[in-house]
């Protein structure tokens, strides 16, 4: 049975479909209007969301410290075998810290991503100052002082709790964004198709 289709089929016209096939018009506004729809339920929600981010995160981190530990036993020979182990029992910790304490977990997260905030706009300003007589850098020292003033309103929210829904808050706003996307080009790919065949 198998040998009649590969001989009906050439396997490089079967590579060939594979390679052109794209979702149809259709399917990318319904996968849109859902993740536009997802979008603003976790804008809605947003401390659901958030705890939902974290628990995707850690699950990742899970399953990363769980592949990073096994290779590194498979690799018992390497020099480095020690500090992949340890990458991959952090990793381990980190997830279960996750999992198991999620407001302790957002909690972290934001504090992190807080610090990479004003951590990337210290150094997008030292690079504009560091450049500036190559190069015009006020978008870079504008960029810089931004994320400066993200971070900092991100850190000094945590203690009044507003930044713990930030996560789901982005979540939400990345989903919406991904969805009117989706729109925009099922939409676009469908009045094209129209118009070839009205051609």
């Amino acid at each position: 049975m198998t040998d009649s289709v590969n001989e009906t089929v050439p396997k490089p016209a079967l590579m060939e479909g594979a390679a052109g096939w794209q979702p149809r018009p259709p399917w990318l506004i319904v996968f849109g209007i859902a993740m536009l729809c997802a979008g603003l339920c976790a804008i809605a929600f947003p401390l659901m969301s958030t705890l939902a981010v974290e628990a995707f995160i850690g699950v990742a981190l899970l399953v990363g410290g769980t592949v990073t530990a096994i290779h590194a036993f498979a690799e018992k020979a390497w020099k480095g075998f020690f500090w992949l182990l340890a990458i991959g029992v952090l990793n381990l910790l980190a997830g279960l810290v996750l999992l198991f304490d999620p407001f302790g977990g957002v909690l972290a997260l934001t504090l992190a991503l807080g610090m990479v905030f004003l951590v990337e706009g210290v150094l997008r300003i030292v690079i504009a100052i560091r450049s500036r007589h190559e190069r015009p850098m006020a978008l870079m020292i504008a960029s810089g002082a931004m994320a400066l003033l993200l971070g900092g309103l991100i850190l000094s929210g945590i203690v009044n709790g507003t930044s713990l829904v930030l996560l789901g808050v982005l979540a939400g706003l990345n989903l919406i964004f991904a969805g009117v996307s989706l729109i925009n080009l099922g939409r676009s790919q469908r009045s094209s198709a129209q118009e070839g065949s009205q051609n």
